[in-house]
C-alpha cells in the first residue's frame, strides 16, 4: 500500500471513530446499563418507596420482546430500563420465589429490590390477575 492510500485509510478510521464516540457523549442518548437492556416505561401507579439504587431489579412481564419473566432495572433511582431473563449464574435465584425456566434468571450480580412489589406481585401483572 502506498503512503497516500495508507494515510487516507488511517484518516477514514479516525473519522469514523470520532463520529461514533459523539453519540456516547449525548446526555439524551439511551445508555443501556446491562447487556441487552432497552428503555422501559413503568405502568401507572409505580412509585417505589424508598427509591431504588442502581444495581437492583424488579421482576416484570412487560419488557418488549421477552417471554415469561423479565426485569425492570434501576438506573439512578428510577426503573426506566428492562432486560429479558437469561441463564442462571452461580448464586442466582428466581425473584420472590417465582418458578423460573432455564432462561428466566436476572442479570448477573443484580439484586432484587424486595422493598417494592407492586402493582401486581413482584411487578408481574399475571400473578394477581392484572389487578393494580
Amino acid at each position: 500500500m502506498t503512503f497516500p492510500r495508507c494515510f487516507l485509510a488511517v484518516c477514514a478510521a479516525v473519522s469514523l471513530t470520532t463520529a461514533g464516540s459523539g453519540c456516547v457523549n449525548d446526555p439524551n442518548a439511551f445508555q443501556p446499563i446491562a447487556d441487552g437492556a432497552r428503555p422501559w416505561q413503568p405502568p401507572a401507579g409505580w412509585d417505589p418507596e424508598p427509591a431504588c439504587q442502581t444495581g437492583y431489579f424488579v421482576a416484570i412481564d412487560s419488557c418488549a420482546g421477552c417471554s415469561d419473566i423479565s426485569y425492570a432495572l434501576c438506573v439512578g433511582n428510577v426503573f426506566d430500563q428492562c432486560v429479558c431473563g437469561g441463564p442462571p449464574w452461580p448464586g442466582a435465584i428466581c425473584p420472590n420465589g417465582l418458578p423460573c425456566s432455564a432462561n428466566d434468571f436476572p442479570p448477573r450480580n443484580w439484586v432484587e429490590f424486595g422493598m417494592y412489589a407492586g402493582p401486581g406481585w413482584a411487578g408481574l401483572s399475571k400473578m394477581d390477575g392484572g389487578k393494580p
